[in-house]
């Protein structure tokens, strides 16, 4: 019992601190070791760049440059969304996917770990490179 309570006590610390979490755009899941609560707000704040092949963007993503990736666009894991853009997702499901981007304020709407990844296609990771850091404070 007194681990868990200080595991809880840990958890709600480390989301107090607004420490940036590294989210590597070659992995498929980003553990950001947050648990987001349903019906809380938060802010997300992403900063840096990070590389699909040779083509660099911050974490709004970017429009598809050519023909050929724009008949992809319907394959990438949230198809309305930009290429390379910084997607969330609570406890990966795929149903919760919602679109991060630079910065967004977010209302969660269920209880889970958040994960994050960028939006590519799933057998596309191999050739990403870097990584962004991604800041979240709750604001309730």
């Amino acid at each position: 019992m007194y681990k868990l309570l200080l595991a809880s006590a840990l958890q709600q610390v480390m989301q107090n601190t607004n420490l940036p979490i590294n989210i590597d755009s070659k992995l498929i899941w980003n553990d950001t070791g947050i648990n987001l609560v349903a019906g809380q707000e938060y802010h997300f704040q992403a900063t840096g760049q990070w590389t699909d092949w040779t083509i660099t963007s911050n974490a709004d993503g970017y429009e598809s440059p050519n023909f050929l990736l724009k008949l992809c666009e319907g394959l990438r894991r949230m198809p309305n969304s930009a290429w390379f853009s910084l997607i969330g997702s609570i406890d990966k499901d795929q149903d919760s996917l919602f679109l991060i981007g630079a910065n967004k304020q977010f209302i969660a709407p269920k209880t889970g770990r958040l994960y994050c990844f960028a939006n590519d296609v799933i057998i596309a990771y191999g050739n990403n490179r870097d990584s962004i850091q991604l800041t979240v404070t709750s604001l309730t």
